[in-house]
């Protein structure tokens, strides 16, 4: 199966979401990307299907130093034969300064 990474929230909010192929590269057609954010608003994009590329998704923003609001993202993966695969359903959380 294909991977994707979702890495955590930078310092502006923004979510960087990586395609970093696997098995089954070749049979990727499409890999679409959903962003929910803490206040219901969605924003979604299409990740290209080569190795590597990568969309940036605007997460919400936390008020200095505190927590931010948690938002979730999900990544869809469409195969050549017609499947779609959900291959990533996770949260993230604005980061703090430690």
């Amino acid at each position: 199966m294909v991977k994707v990474d979702v890495l955590p929230k930078d310092y502006l909010g923004k979510i960087p979401v990586i395609f970093q192929g696997g098995e089954g590269l070749i049979h990727v057609k499409k890999i679409d990307v959903k962003l929910t954010r803490a206040d219901g608003s969605v924003q979604t994009a299409t990740i290209g299907t080569k190795k590597g590329d990568q969309v940036e998704l605007d997460g919400t923003r936390g008020e200095g130093s505190l927590r931010g609001p948690v938002d979730r993202i999900e990544v869809w993966v469409s195969m050549d034969n017609g499947v779609t695969y959900k291959t990533n359903d996770e949260l993230r959380e604005y980061r703090t300064r430690d």
